[in-house]
């Protein structure tokens, strides 16, 4: 196959063409690929984090105590919420919060920043 001359603009277009198509075929293409696991971990998370948010609105909106039932605070002249004891929920989500941070923490201490 002999190589465009150019002295028409249609060759020297064809010669233009010929050259892009050799430049392009030059390498590997690249595909793109999907990272499941990585969308898992961001869905899962997101999924995760309203779940919890729903359940705790829920039960906070559900099962507060009631007015009357502990005296009203005050300090300094300010009246503050009514006392009453910490949720079950709350409580439970607070040691899997912080069991979570202690993970990341020992594991960055031992294994060093993958990421």
């Amino acid at each position: 196959m002999r190589m465009p001359s150019g002295d028409t603009p249609a060759k020297a277009q064809a010669y233009y063409h010929y050259l892009q198509a050799h430049q392009l075929s030059m390498q590997r293409p690249a595909t793109w690929e999907v990272r499941w696991i990585d969308l898992a971990w961001l869905w899962g998370f997101a999924i995760a984090m309203s779940v919890i948010l729903i359940l705790w609105i829920w039960q906070y909106r559900s099962t507060r105590q009631k007015a009357n039932l502990y005296p009203v605070d005050n300090f300094g002249g300010y009246t503050t919420e009514l006392a009453g004891p910490a949720t079950a929920f709350f409580l439970i989500l607070t040691a899997m919060l912080t069991g979570f941070a202690v993970v990341l923490i020992v594991g960055h201490i031992v294994w060093g920043q993958k990421f």
